[in-house]
């Protein structure tokens, strides 16, 4: 059986402000991929095509090859999705859904009851976000900035009684879903930095309630904002935006279910 596991995760590339758009999707993709919680990985190659609207291909890497019949790109937004049938005999398709810089890309992929991330990169040419005014900095920045006003106000709109709730036992309660997202801010921010350092749960083991877990989340925001301000590295950089922007998409639910608006919407 296929262990494919993808996700390409909305990001902002913009066209160049004069002149025809560089094609930041058609060629040759490379990296790797694996499931949710495992620490293994796929190698992966992906032909792509963008003829202006629609997105074709091929994925090879994986045991089985796949076939890309349908997706689309944004050009003003970035935003990438398309589905792999997969031919291992069966009816296998997996859905993706991501963000693209400066020719990487990251995020999920869900399908046959699996989920999991990538991560890959271009193998020629360049991504119209090299090109834009301000640089892959000022995206990135701008993404993180976006995003983490976001995860922010939602910390802020729920009320404290709320931060035990979960929509089922068998996924982290809203405190905790806050605590996570400090913990990473700490994780990716600090080796964008330079420094080399392992995960820790150290917020999300401690104390959950909101007081304790607003405060966190706006210290490890504005230390992760720093970085990003300074020119940290982008892979990690990248990476925190995808994490991040994924576990905003889980909160929407939560909020929804507690009857609240996002602060997106």
């Amino acid at each position: 059986m296929i262990v494919c596991v993808l996700v390409l995760l909305s990001v902002a590339v913009h066209a160049q402000s004069s002149g025809a758009s560089p094609d930041p999707i058609s060629g040759t993709w490379r990296g790797e991929m694996g499931p949710h919680g495992q620490n293994r990985t796929v190698p992966l190659i992906m032909e792509l095509r963008f003829d202006g609207k629609n997105i074709t291909g091929t994925v090879t890497g994986p045991p089985s090859p796949g076939e890309i019949k349908t997706g689309s790109f944004d050009s003003n937004t970035g935003s990438l999705k398309f589905g792999v049938e997969v031919k291992d005999g069966g009816t296998s398709r997996f859905d993706f859904d991501g963000t693209v810089v400066t020719g990487t890309a990251i995020g999920r992929v869900s399908g046959n009851n699996q989920t999991g991330n990538f991560k890959i990169s271009k193998a020629s040419g360049q991504s119209a976000a090299v090109q834009q005014s301000g640089g892959t900095d000022a995206s990135l920045r701008a993404g993180f900035a976006e995003v983490s006003g976001w995860l922010t106000k939602a910390a802020d709109i729920v009320p404290a009684d709320k931060y035990s709730y979960r929509p089922t036992q068998t996924v982290r309660t809203f405190g905790q879903l806050v605590a996570h997202i400090a913990d990473s801010y700490t994780y990716f921010c600090t080796r964008a930095s330079g420094r080399k350092v392992e995960w820790s749960d150290a917020i999300e083991k401690g104390p959950t309630d909101k007081a304790s877990l607003v405060q966190k989340l706006k210290e490890t925001t504005a230390a992760c904002s720093a970085v990003y301000n300074s020119s940290g590295d982008a892979g990690q950089l990248l990476s925190n935006l995808g994490h991040t922007s994924l576990h905003y998409g889980n909160m929407i639910t939560y909020i929804r279910m507690l009857g609240l608006v996002p602060p997106s919407n």
